[in-house]
């Protein structure tokens, strides 16, 4: 196997069993490449840049252009930025990519890359990969808009917002493609599983409420939980389907969970939303009086409110009492008074609350 490791994006870029991958062709290369990635997984946030770029060549070439007129653009470039060195004549292929890598590291050449047609090009993407005709709705007001889904799981569109999708469901998936901030209500159908794609993440569910936001220009994307369960994975740029591998790396979430994904970075970052809500609404769950409480008993009731999981340590910890009462009050500004109470601090990590405290 050879070995990449010593490659930059411009390497990629010009290496043709690269673009075939990126292509999806099917050959002993598609293969090898595959496995490299295993093996370095450290790599896949640049190989994830150039799959973007390389997709990109292939989308908006702006007009026809002469080799002679690239090789002197990219000429007059590097000539502004760094020591002139020697350019060959390169294919057509290879001169584009190697336009386009001067481009992402911010040396702007507009007629053949404009930010706004990659402010949308993962949505537009995989629409135009879709196997089954598509229909469109978009949000163009200034107030959030509902859309409703041949399978009654229905969508709260946020201005701006759009999504594409089969209009009968045919198949055995439910399949949205997203671009902008959604929130969905899936209806239950266990044989049919709901995906959203939605930059590079992709959401599985069978019957949840949750919201995502693909931020315009595929830099960052976003699922929180609101009811049930979900499972996250990150895909490669060129993927259009869900793989067995992609979703054997995938989050669960619960509820009041949510994860962020980055453009070229492989991680997904788990965490708690921002306001987190009561999963149990009742007079006694939204009211929350503590008298010489045990922090056993305290941190218990909370985690049953709000489906969250509150890590401490019990020994140092669990008898320190509490006296306190909360009536609508949010969660995290809860913990800031119960931990300042008993000498303690709280931290999310990985989608938990940690407690450190010395104890009593």
């Amino acid at each position: 196997m050879k070995n990449y490791n010593h490659y930059e994006i411009e390497d990629f870029l010009i290496d043709e069993t690269f673009a075939d991958w990126v292509r999806g062709v099917q050959n002993e290369s598609s293969e090898e490449w595959e496995e490299w990635l295993r093996q370095n997984p450290f790599k896949q946030p640049l190989v994830h840049e150039a799959q973007i770029l390389f997709q990109s060549i292939q989308v908006k070439p702006g007009h026809d252009i002469e080799d002679h007129e690239v090789e002197n653009m990219i000429f007059d470039m590097q000539q502004r930025i760094q020591p002139p060195r020697r350019i060959g004549r390169w294919p057509m292929i290879r001169v584009a990519a190697g336009l386009f890598f001067m481009v992402s590291v911010g040396v702007a050449v507009g007629v053949y890359l404009k930010k706004s047609d990659r402010a949308t090009s993962a949505y537009q993407y995989l629409v135009s990969t879709s196997s089954q005709p598509l229909i469109e709705r978009k949000n163009t007001t200034g107030a959030s808009i509902f859309v409703h889904l041949p399978d009654h799981s229905s969508v709260v569109l946020k201005p701006g917002a759009r999504i594409s999708f089969d209009p009968a469901f045919k198949g055995q998936q439910r399949v949205v493609y997203l671009e902008g901030e959604a929130f969905f209500e899936v209806t239950k159908n266990p044989d049919r599983p709901f995906y959203v794609y939605a930059n590079d993440l992709v959401t599985k569910v069978l019957g949840t409420s949750f919201v995502i936001n693909a931020e315009p220009g595929g830099e960052k994307a976003s699922v929180a939980v609101m009811t049930g369960r979900v499972s996250v994975f990150s895909r490669n740029g060129h993927e259009t389907k869900v793989t067995k591998h992609a979703e054997q790396l995938a989050v669960v979430l619960t509820p009041n969970q949510q994860v962020e994904h980055h453009c070229g970075d492989s991680r997904l970052l788990k965490g708690i939303v921002t306001k987190p809500q009561l999963i149990q609404k009742s007079d006694q769950v939204s009211t929350f009086d503590f008298s010489d409480t045990s922090l056993t008993e305290v941190f218990a009731k909370l985690e049953k409110a709000y489906g969250v999981r509150i890590i401490y340590d019990e020994e140092t910890m669990a008898k320190c009492p509490l006296t306190a009462s909360f009536t609508n009050r949010p969660l995290f500004e809860m913990l800031t008074i119960i931990c300042k109470a008993v000498e303690a601090r709280y931290e999310v990590l990985d989608g938990q609350i940690i407690v450190y405290g010395r104890g009593c």
